[in-house]
């Protein structure tokens, strides 16, 4: 018992549950956890070190060396097997091209603190484009985003604009403006749509986001075309390396969270 309670005791128990917890933090960071709370700035390291440092010292401290062992199997299973491609599948859609549509709508995926879209929304984009030039439709919708970081506010559209021109597009375009969720991609192109008189659009997004993203479509009464862009590095081909693996079961986690919260907000059937 004076063993138990000494002070050089206590101390390099709660150093091993700091340094314990920092690491499954770090793993559940690279599994995509931080990812569901949508919330790039926030980090859980600090809090799960002084988690870890409180219980090193006590009786729960098994309950640190289980966590990490079961975070350490699971990204060693992900990044070195199969498993993610198998788990992956469910998620995604891909229906047969027709030869013509009302437009081709490309969706976002992120932008950069400086105003730079992300490098899915660019492979979702020259999926989109590649369609355009095949003649799929008259016109192209493109989803832009815009962000408030501080006092400043950033817009992928020049970016955007700039790879439409690089590209020689002569599909004429519509950047659908501020967009922060699928639903509100679906929404507001939606005003377009019925503006114009569209009814059939090819939705053009990224393989694991297919099934979610079409079925958000269809609900506001959209005829879809479901088409998964080629994303480079998407962790779904055979030959895939660890990386590619992981990134892939990061889309694949925040997917299947996504898709059950829109199914519980009658979003999607």
């Amino acid at each position: 018992m004076q063993e138990a309670w000494d002070p050089k005791e206590i101390a390099r128990h709660a150093l091993i549950g700091a340094i314990l917890g920092t690491l499954c933090a770090v793993a559940a960071h690279v599994l995509g956890v931080q990812q569901l709370l949508r919330r790039p700035d926030l980090v859980f390291y600090i809090p799960a070190a002084l988690i870890g440092a409180a219980l090193g010292p006590t009786r729960l401290r098994p309950l640190l060396l289980i966590a990490a062992g079961v975070i350490g199997l699971v990204c060693i299973a992900v990044a070195y097997t199969p498993l993610v491609a198998a788990a992956a599948r469910p998620l995604i859609r891909r229906d047969s091209i027709p030869t013509r549509v009302d437009a081709i709508a490309v969706l976002s995926m992120g932008i950069t603190p400086d105003g730079m879209m992300r490098g899915e929304t660019l492979d979702r984009l020259l999926s989109g484009l590649m369609l355009a030039r095949r003649g799929l439709a008259p016109v192209m919708l493109i989803s832009m985003e815009r962000r408030t970081l501080g006092t400043r506010q950033v817009s992928d559209s020049a970016d955007l604009q700039s790879v439409i021109a690089l590209a020689g597009a002569a599909t004429p375009t519509i950047l659908v403006d501020s967009v922060t969720t699928t639903r509100t991609e679906a929404l507001r192109m939606r005003a377009i749509a019925r503006a114009n008189g569209w009814k059939t659009l090819a939705v053009v997004t990224s393989p694991l986001h297919t099934r979610r993203a079409c079925a958000t479509f269809e609900a506001v009464d959209f005829k879809v075309v479901c088409v998964p862009a080629a994303v480079r590095g998407s962790g779904l081909n055979q030959g895939s390396n660890a990386e590619d693996r992981l990134r892939a079961f990061r889309s694949w986690l925040y997917e299947t969270f996504a898709t059950d919260s829109y199914r519980s907000r009658g979003w999607i059937p």
